[in-house]
C-alpha cells in the first residue's frame, strides 16, 4: 500500500518559520531552505503564502496571539493576584518546541531591531505582558512600580540563561514569585 504524504497547512510554514528564525535569525526566513526542511517545494509555500512578507506577518500575528493573548485569557479564568502570577510563571516557562523552542522569542526580539513590524509586534506583546504583571501584583497589594519590569526581564533572561547553563528558569522564576509573596506580608 502507497502511504500518501501529508499535505502541509499554513501552520507548518508559520511553524517552520519560527524554527529558522530561531536557529539561523532573520536571514534564515527564506522560502527555498524552509521548504527544504519541511521536506517539500516552494510551490507548497506558494499555496499558502503570497510571498514571504505574508509568511513573516502571520509569524507575528500568531506569536502575538499564541505567546501574549491566548496565555491572558487562559489566566484571566484564574483568581486574580498570587494563583495568576503564579500560574503566569509556568506558563511563560514551557518553550514549544515546533516554534523553534526558548530560542526563539530572543529571536524575534533580536529581529525587531532591524525589521519594523517584528519591532511593533515586540513593543505591543511587552506592553500587554508588562500589564498584565502590573495587574497581578496590584492585586496582591504589591505596589513597587519596578516590580513587573524586574519580574518579566526575569523571565525573559532566565529563558536565555537556561540555553547555555543549567538554570532551571521554572524553578528560578517561582523563587521570584515567592519573594513577591513575602512582599505581599509586609
Amino acid at each position: 500500500m502507497v502511504q500518501r504524504k501529508q499535505r502541509l497547512g499554513r501552520q507548518e510554514w508559520i511553524n517552520a518559520g519560527f524554527r529558522a528564525l530561531a536557529l539561523k535569525g532573520p536571514e534564515g526566513l527564506r522560502v527555498e531552505p524552509i521548504a527544504r526542511e519541511l521536506k517539500t517545494t516552494k510551490g507548497s509555500f506558494y499555496w499558502h503564502f503570497k510571498d514571504l512578507p505574508e509568511l513573516q506577518t502571520s509569524m507575528l500575528t500568531y506569536w502575538e496571539d499564541a505567546a501574549t493573548h491566548r496565555i491572558i485569557a487562559r489566566l484571566e479564568e484564574l483568581p486574580r493576584g498570587l494563583p495568576r502570577l503564579e500560574a503566569l510563571a509556568q506558563a511563560a516557562n514551557m518553550p514549544h518546541e515546533a516554534q523553534g523552542g526558548a530560542g526563539a522569542e530572543a529571536a524575534l526580539r533580536a529581529w525587531g531591531r532591524t525589521f519594523t513590524p517584528a519591532g511593533a509586534a515586540v513593543a505591543r506583546v511587552d506592553a500587554q505582558r508588562l500589564a498584565f504583571v502590573a495587574d497581578c501584583l496590584a492585586d496582591m497589594d504589591v505596589d513597587t512600580p519596578e516590580l513587573p519590569a524586574l519580574f518579566y526581564a526575569a523571565h525573559l533572561g532566565l529563558e536565555q540563561l537556561s540555553m547555555h547553563s543549567d538554570v532551571d528558569p521554572l524553578k528560578t522564576l517561582m523563587r521570584f514569585v515567592s519573594m513577591v509573596r513575602e512582599l505581599q506580608k509586609t
